[in-house]
C-alpha cells in the first residue's frame, strides 16, 4: 500500500484536499472523524478519557462533551499531550483495519488525512507527505464558522498546532488553500503529478 500522508492545522482546508484525492478514486480516511465517531458514544477511549480527565468531560450516556474537553486540554500543553497519546493509539487501531481491508480489496494507494500527522510520528509509514496551509485570518474565520467557538478560541487552537511554516519544512510537497477552488485544484492536479511519478520510481 501506497500511503500519502495529507496534514494541516485546524481550518486550513484539508477537507477539500482529501475530497479531490477522493474524486481520483483514491480512498482517504479522515482521523478526525474517526477520532468523532468514537468519542461519540461509550467505549473504552471514552472510559479512558474519564478516568484522566473526569467525569465532567463525559455526557450521561458515556459520549465525550468535546467542548468541555477543549476547554481543559487547550489550556494545558501536558493535558494536550495526554489527549493526543491516548486518542492516536485508538485512532491508529482503526486506521490499520481500514488500510488491512483496503488491501484486501487489492486497493494500492491510499490518503491518511491526520491533523497532527507529525505530531504524531505517522508520518514516517507513509511514503509521501503533503501539507496544506491557509492565511491565518482564513483559518480563523473556518473554525469560528464550523465549530461556533469565540475568536479567541479559535486563535488559541491554532497556537497549539503546528504553524505553517514548519509544516512546509516537514512535509514533501504544500498546497495553499486560501479559498479559491480552482487555484486549489491546480496546485492539486501538479502535485498529484508529481506524487505519481515518485510513486513509479519505487
Amino acid at each position: 500500500m501506497y500511503l500519502i500522508g495529507l496534514a494541516g492545522g485546524s481550518g486550513s482546508g484539508k477537507s477539500l484536499v482529501s475530497g479531490l484525492f477522493e474524486a481520483h478514486r483514491i480512498p482517504s480516511f479522515d482521523c478526525d472523524a474517526a477520532y468523532h465517531e468514537l468519542i461519540s458514544k461509550k467505549c473504552p477511549l471514552t472510559s479512558e478519557l474519564g478516568q484522566i480527565f473526569g467525569d465532567g468531560i463525559l455526557f450521561p450516556d458515556g459520549s465525550v462533551n468535546r467542548r468541555a474537553l477543549a476547554e481543559i486540554v487547550f489550556a494545558d500543553e501536558e493535558k494536550r499531550k495526554t489527549l493526543n497519546r491516548i486518542t492516536h493509539a485508538h485512532v491508529l487501531d482503526v486506521l490499520h483495519g481500514w488500510l488491512k481491508a483496503l488491501e484486501k480489496d487489492g486497493q494500492t494507494v491510499a490518503v491518511v488525512d491526520a491533523p497532527l500527522l507529525f505530531e504524531s510520528g505517522f508520518d514516517r509509514e507513509c511514503d509521501v507527505t503533503l501539507a496544506v496551509t491557509a492565511p491565518t485570518k482564513t483559518r480563523i474565520n473556518r473554525i469560528m464558522e464550523r465549530d461556533g467557538i469565540t475568536k479567541e478560541q479559535a486563535v488559541e487552537r491554532i497556537a497549539a498546532q503546528i504553524g505553517d511554516e514548519e509544516l512546509k519544512k516537514r512535509a514533501d510537497f504544500t498546497i495553499r488553500n486560501d479559498g479559491d477552488v480552482e487555484y486549489v485544484t491546480e496546485q492539486f492536479n501538479t502535485l498529484l503529478r508529481k506524487i505519481e511519478e515518485r510513486r513509479n520510481k519505487k
